[in-house]
């Protein structure tokens, strides 16, 4: 039974098409190099670091690639949950047992190579053999960012030993639209993901970190051309970071992804995370362990050569504040000239509550055990459902932006011009610096409104608000930065995108509304922009009121009623009416005592 259930999930992982995102090294054209960080490169020039061999190209061979040479590659994912790397590796002349491998952020892959490994395949500098294995595998994955780094333990110069790769492709398997960040194919366990935030993806800055104990400064530094916040000479013993998020929405669970570097040399030394003060993430590093090569380059003076190892971080706990204080830190005991860590990428999710719940336990409206207010949590045992209901007598007045098939009311207007026939109303090359969304509405008769959709940031911001305006006054903003982590590049130019639920319900009994949505953003429409999604609109229909006339027939001067009085004396009404009007449906009754005592008559 139990290879039955384990055939029955790789079927079910594998039955989605794996979407490539990057393929190169089929032949020497030099602007493959492009993004490409070069290392210990003995070449002189660009056309040098390929070489032919029996009709094969190879990046790399015995002009290139020998001791000390790294070759890396950075790139940025949407949300996934697995990636495959197809290569060709190759090796030149007289190794002696020393290893050819690659780092896919923290997958290691290697092999071992000896002078009689292959055949005299084509001419090479030391007239040795030259071998090529081809490599297709699949890992684990759902980070934002990704890097490649090609190395060996060669100890020779490449005209003596040399290495290379060809034939480089590389895919992603996706995750479910409806998903921010994702473990396997099914959207229903990991649709409840909300981004809060994300710091260094694509810029290496502090981002609203600080740092504590013998280093108070965020720092960068680089490995193998991959830049990481802290790493040698920078986070050794006694450092921590730290950073308080807070504004979350209601949740029942907080994720972080993240990637640690340990650096140099650690003494079974524990790389630790910290959420609210509380230990929560915690890994040992042993003094010596297989599988590590050296990457980040030794401080000088002082310091010493050491090993690196890539420990990626995906860890979940239970968490309900509203806001969650996180806090990376090592028990390491040297100096950061000796042992050192640093963090590459960081990404915060939490897992939210149902629609209008303020506290729950799960993602179901059954799991909700207190609402926002004016909302009010169903009791299960009455049968009538649960979850948060708005009470009152609510019609939906309008529903747009919908799906894919929308076009836009024309009520609907822009700084700049309308927009249709995309998903979302405004949006990127559209809505940006000055740009506002208005609607004007005629409503019937109601006494509150409820209006709902999803706010988008585009691309670029940093600290700039998205606001929501009724006549003229403000009833809703969120600020989003440049460290919100949103999706992943999803639409627009170069940026991240994320949203966030506008839910909002006010008073209002105007027959008129005029809606206004904007920003503060100051950069151009390419750069950064907004725009809306999944737009409603509620009005509660009025209280059923009685009029009190002051003269016979509905005539005279003419009063509201719209509760009960115990005391008409001491109602703002006239001492005597005449004649009273009452809806179709209710009922008036008068009693001659106070209080609702005495004699009473009944009015329809």
């Amino acid at each position: 039974m139990r290879f039955i259930v384990i055939a029955i999930f790789v079927m079910l992982a594998t039955s989605q098409e794996f979407v490539e995102f990057y393929s190169a090294f089929q032949n020497a054209d030099v602007g493959q190099l492009d993004g490409w960080t070069l290392q210990g490169s003995i070449s002189k020039t660009q056309t040098d670091n390929f070489f032919t061999c029996s009709d094969a190209i190879v990046f790399g061979g015995p002009k290139a690639f020998g001791k000390g040479a790294i070759v890396t590659k950075q790139f940025q994912l949407p949300p996934h949950f697995q990636i495959k790397i197809q290569v060709e590796v190759w090796k030149f002349d007289a190794w002696d047992t020393q290893r050819q491998f690659f780092y896919l952020d923290n997958y290691l892959w290697e092999t071992m190579w000896t002078g009689s490994d292959g055949t005299k395949r084509c001419a090479t500098p030391a007239g040795g053999n030259v071998n090529s294995f081809s490599v297709d595998q699949t890992i684990t994955h759902n980070h934002a960012a990704l890097f490649i780094a090609f190395a060996s333990s060669a100890d020779k110069t490449a005209d003596k030993m040399s290495w290379g790769f060809r034939k480089l492709k590389l895919s992603y398997l996706p995750c479910p639209a409806e998903c921010g960040t994702c473990l396997g194919p099914d959207a229903i366990v990991c649709q409840m993901w909300v981004p809060v935030s994300s710091s260094w993806i694509k810029n290496i800055d502090a981002d609203g970190w600080s740092a504590k104990g013998s280093s108070t400064v965020i720092k960068s530094s680089t490995c193998a051309g991959i830049p990481i916040i802290g790493g040698p000479g920078n986070f050794g013993n006694n450092v921590s970071i730290q950073k308080i998020f807070d504004k979350l929405v209601p949740h029942y669970r907080i994720k972080v992804i993240a990637q640690f570097w340990k650096i140099d040399n650690w003494d079974n030394d524990n790389a630790v995370l910290s959420i609210d003060n509380q230990e929560k993430w915690k890994q040992n590093v042993a003094q010596v362990e297989d599988k590590e090569y050296f990457i980040c380059d030794k401080i000088s003076p002082g310091g010493v050569d050491g090993t690196e190892k890539i420990i990626n971080v995906n860890f979940e706990t239970p968490h309900n504040y509203g806001a969650a204080l996180v806090k990376w830190t090592s028990t390491i005991k040297k100096s950061s000239k000796q042992a050192s860590w640093g963090i590459r990428q960081f990404q915060l999710y939490v897992a939210q509550c149902s629609s209008n719940c303020a506290t729950c336990t799960g993602p179901s409206v059954e799991d909700c055990t207190a609402c926002v207010s004016p909302y009010v949590l169903l009791d299960p045992e009455d049968g009538n459902g649960s979850g948060c209901v708005l009470k009152g007598d609510w019609v939906e007045f309008t529903s747009e932006f919908q799906g894919a098939g929308w076009t836009a009311n024309a009520d609907w207007k822009t700084l700049q011009h309308n927009v249709e026939n995309s998903n979302s109303f405004g949006g990127f090359d559209k809505t940006g610096k000055d740009a506002k969304i208005t609607r004007k509405f005629n409503l019937p008769a109601h006494k509150r409104i409820r209006i709902a959709f999803e706010a988008w940031k585009i691309d670029n911001w940093n600290g700039e608000d998205y606001f929501v305006k009724v006549d003229g006054l403000n009833v809703w903003q969120r600020t989003f930065g440049f460290g919100d982590p949103g999706l992943a590049d999803i639409c627009g130019g170069d940026g991240f995108e994320n949203y966030a639920i506008v839910d909002f319900v006010i008073g209002h009994e105007t027959p008129t509304l005029d809606l206004l949505i904007s920003t503060t953003i100051g950069k151009n429409n390419d750069n950064a922009s907004f725009a809306l999604k999944g737009f409603k609109l509620y009005y509660e229909k009025p209280d059923a009121c009685a009029t009190l006339y002051t003269e016979c027939n509905y005539t005279g001067k003419s009063f509201n009623m719209c509760e009960d009085l115990p005391n008409f004396q001491l109602a703002k009404y006239p001492s005597k009416i005449k004649s009273i009007q009452v809806p179709a449906g209710a009922k008036v009754i008068l009693f001659d005592e106070m209080d609702y005592n005495g004699k009473n008559n009944r009015i329809h």
